[in-house]
């Protein structure tokens, strides 16, 4: 194969990753889930695997978006997602394992979904 086709064959993956994950395209649910089982076999090494950041960031992102909702839920005087207790959280492994938990149609929807689904049963708002 030339260098040429070579070139043009990477690109076109390129081009198709860029299709099926577009640059700023939430996580689903799934997705975290398997790569989170993945990293979690690694043991200590996975802090050293670059997939930890890109799911740390998710984390974050599905956490802050989320929090954000909430704030304009209640706001707004309606039902919050999720009304967790000052000093209250879920640790990762519970929140990975609450996840993996979740039904199929609920894997194929965002991270923030997830969460959502996962801390409102666990912190419902009354």
């Amino acid at each position: 194969m030339s260098f040429r086709s070579l070139s043009l064959l990477c690109a076109a993956g390129l081009g198709l990753a860029a299709v099926a994950a577009p640059a700023g395209a939430a996580m689903t649910t799934g997705t975290f889930v398997e790569r989170a089982d993945a990293l979690r076999s690694m043991g200590f090494a996975a802090m050293l695997s670059p997939d930890f950041q890109v799911l740390k960031e998710e984390a974050r992102q599905a956490r802050v978006e989320l929090k954000a909702e909430n704030a304009r839920r209640l706001a707004a005087h309606k039902p919050g997602i999720a009304c967790v207790p000052e000093g209250e959280s879920v640790g990762i492994e519970e929140m990975i394992d609450s996840l993996a938990a979740l039904p199929a149609a609920d894997q194929k929807r965002p991270l923030r979904d997830g969460y959502a689904k996962v801390l409102g049963r666990k912190f419902p708002c009354r």
